[in-house]
């Protein structure tokens, strides 16, 4: 039985969902350096920023803002653990701030802690119940946990609340394929493509289904496409 090769989760889409919390967000940081940090942030000078707000810390210990910006910072980095300590000196300061739990359930995820992360992300959602991202960050720790009814149950209400959100169409797929639902994940993965076209992982994870399905003509189909967007899962997909 073939299985997916592409995890569910990625650094991109974790910085992606960041950086667009940050363009969203007005400027609310206090004094000099931390607003050196936040411009280095938003450079993408993150070494910088984070050396930025961690010096502000260290004049202003509760300070929200700075702490969430070296979670940040140490996400985007791949420095789990870091972020994790980040987080929890968060919510410890500011126990219903929602995205704090969000990003603290996602860091513990990436280790490998999903019980963890499940505890967060419930936290999260009860505070955020109709954030679709929240959503399928659950339902992916669900699945990770083995709890595919829970998975499925929290995705379908991640792509009721926000339909045109491919990411949670392509995490219903993943959970479908799991339990070998290939034909609903086929229409999953097809759900995210037609709203972002040049979803990578969707294509590549499409043709694995086509390919389990027999469809080797629909399976080439997607390698055609993919080798155009992401020479490298192409080749996953050729092999």
């Amino acid at each position: 039985k073939r299985r997916l090769r592409v995890s569910a989760d990625s650094e991109e889409t974790i910085c992606k969902a960041l950086m667009n919390k940050m363009s969203s967000m007005d400027s609310y940081t206090k004094g000099e350096t931390a607003h050196e940090g936040k411009c280095a942030f938003l450079a993408g000078d993150y070494e910088n920023a984070l050396a930025f707000f961690e010096q502000d810390l260290l004049d202003n210990p509760r300070c929200i803002d700075s702490l969430l910006h070296v979670g940040y910072c140490r996400s985007i980095m791949g420095q789990w653990q870091d972020a994790v300590q980040a987080y929890l000196k968060l919510v410890e300061i500011d126990p219903k701030n929602g995205h704090a739990y969000d990003l603290l359930g996602t860091s513990y995820s990436k280790l490998g802690r999903f019980a963890e992360a499940a505890d967060a992300l419930r936290r999260a959602s009860d505070m955020r119940p109709s954030d679709a991202l929240i959503c399928c960050n659950l339902g992916s720790v669900w699945r990770n946990l083995g709890q595919m009814d829970e998975s499925l149950r929290i995705l379908r209400q991640a792509v009721g609340l926000r339909p045109d959100f491919a990411f949670a169409h392509f995490q219903l797929g993943m959970t479908q394929v799991e339990l070998d639902d290939w034909h609903s994940a086929e229409h999953s993965f097809i759900d995210a493509i037609n709203i972002e076209p040049d979803f990578a992982r969707a294509h590549f994870n499409l043709g694995i289904v086509y390919a389990v399905l027999g469809n080797w003509r629909a399976a080439r189909q997607e390698h055609e496409w993919l080798a155009n967007i992401d020479f490298n899962l192409a080749a996953k997909l050729q092999n």
